[in-house]
């Protein structure tokens, strides 16, 4: 009876580590409301995406607004660009603007999460994970220099994945954009992400306490035979 008792410890114990992968909600493309619906191109505001700091003059902190140049690869029906203004009017020659989102793995592995999607900038920009450089960057010919090589980083989008530094939690992901000569925008398209769960799903909960019931009645039979 021990042995049974101590397997079914054990098989719960297996089960309550077993882990399944779910998607990370909460991920939203640039200039998309609630619905993940594409905002109109100029002027929409974007309430998942938040300007955190910014030294272009004719930007402020606050929800971005989508924008879109000629010479961008056209926003879609669920991705638009974004910038500080409708018109990408920075008021600078040069600015660095941060873009946050963030997005929560309550009930998720960390270690486990992974993020992917494709990102556009006018003109250079790096992606930070909770503060923490990701490594993941779009520059020109010359970093920090405006020349031919940072017209790819708007003419079209560019693949990134994301597969460490997440935290348990609330989760940032900036954008830091340098634009080296206005406008200045950028855009996220096909944001998704996954991760492993970290509690037991309902069947697992319900084998579990079958195994229980059964190690509990077998224990009960051995009893009042002993008494008998």
């Amino acid at each position: 009876m021990k042995l049974l008792a101590a397997a079914t410890v054990a098989l719960g114990l297996s089960f309550a580590g077993a882990a399944g992968a779910a998607t990370i909600t909460g991920l939203y493309n640039t200039g998309v409301d609630a619905g993940g619906v594409a905002l109109p191109t100029f002027g929409g505001i974007d309430t998942h995406y938040s300007i955190i700091a910014t030294d272009a003059p004719l930007f402020a902190l606050g929800s971005a607004i989508t924008y879109e140049h000629p010479a961008y690869v056209d926003g879609d029906a669920d991705s638009k660009w974004i910038s500080g203004r409708d018109d990408g009017a920075t008021g600078s020659s040069s600015s660095h603007t941060t873009y946050r989102t963030t997005f929560s793995l309550t009930g998720l592995n960390p270690f486990t999460a992974s993020i992917s999607g494709f990102w556009g900038t006018d003109n250079e920009g790096e992606i930070f994970l909770n503060g923490v450089t990701t490594g993941i960057k779009l520059f020109g010919n010359v970093d920090g220099v405006l020349d031919g090589g940072d017209f790819g980083n708007f003419d079209h989008l560019t693949a990134f994945n994301i597969s460490s530094g997440f935290v348990s939690g609330l989760n940032t992901l900036d954008f830091v954009i340098l634009d080296t000569g206005p406008p200045s925008a950028m855009r996220v398209d096909n944001l998704a992400g996954s991760a492993a769960t970290v509690v037991p799903e309902p069947a697992t909960w319900a084998l579990m306490i079958l195994g229980f019931g059964s190690a509990g009645a077998a224990l009960r039979r051995r009893r009042g035979v002993a008494a008998a």
